[in-house]
């Protein structure tokens, strides 16, 4: 039987899944699930990283007093409204914990600790304590140029002044108050037990909000490979 020279090699320069009979490549449940968690902490990361960085800056605004309420619009309720120092501490711990969650989301370990770098640092930082500025000698007088000592004249009342009207005059003032308002002070930054509750709290977040973006994750896996490719290559080949 003679051969038709005009006939190509049955698998001469085709692709091997087309060689198969196939369009897709194989479909293994193992490399479903791992490229399924890989696409969640890939769309998960970026948005608690946009959420922390969008945060700390509100808290700066906040700090610099931007939108603050003034006390005498408050009224009686001034008293039980926090001060604009305390909320941005608190807008910055949230802005910490979101950090951290996006570190643990994220597949690059180095990537997600500047996150955190970034995040972390206090918005109040510890002035550099200054050296106390002694005042200059005083000059020592030769002596014979010591100045004579002048004494007052003695103050002689007149018949219609009283001795007493100073300490008259702040009894009808009536007492001063002496429980007065304390100024606004920053908040100390975060102790050891504080700074692991944030970083525990972020690894909840970041986890948490890992396994809620599954479907997501596996939708676009079969969407992928639907489309040709490898499950098994995802998450190594970037």
């Amino acid at each position: 039987m003679a051969k038709d020279p005009l006939r190509k090699k049955p698998d001469s320069a085709r692709p091997e899944i087309w060689a198969s009979g196939g369009q897709r490549p194989a479909f293994h449940l193992r490399a479903l699930g791992r490229a399924s968690l890989h696409l969640s902490r890939e769309g998960v990361a970026p948005i608690h990283a946009w959420a922390a960085r969008g945060l700390r800056q509100a808290a700066v605004n906040v700090k610099d007093g931007r939108g603050r309420i003034p006390a005498d619009k408050l009224g009686r309720a001034a008293s039980l409204v926090p001060s604009h120092l305390r909320v941005a501490g608190w807008i910055k711990t949230l802005a910490a914990t979101l950090s951290h969650a996006s570190a643990t989301a994220d597949q690059d370990v180095k990537r997600g600790n500047a996150l955190v770098a970034e995040i972390q640092p206090h918005l109040w930082a510890p002035a550099s304590p200054s050296a106390p500025v002694s005042p200059p000698p005083e000059p020592v007088p030769a002596p014979g140029d010591a100045a004579p000592v002048l004494l007052a004249e003695p103050q002689v009342l007149q018949p219609g002044d009283d001795p007493l009207a100073s300490i008259r005059a702040e009894i009808a003032a009536g007492p001063r108050p002496q429980n007065l308002p304390a100024p606004d002070q920053p908040p100390a930054p975060p102790g050891p037990v504080a700074e692991g509750a944030i970083q525990v709290s972020g690894y909840l977040i970041g986890w948490g909000t890992i396994i809620l973006a599954l479907p997501y994750g596996v939708s676009r896996a079969l969407w992928l490979w639907a489309a040709g490719r490898d499950l098994r290559q995802i998450g190594t080949d970037d």
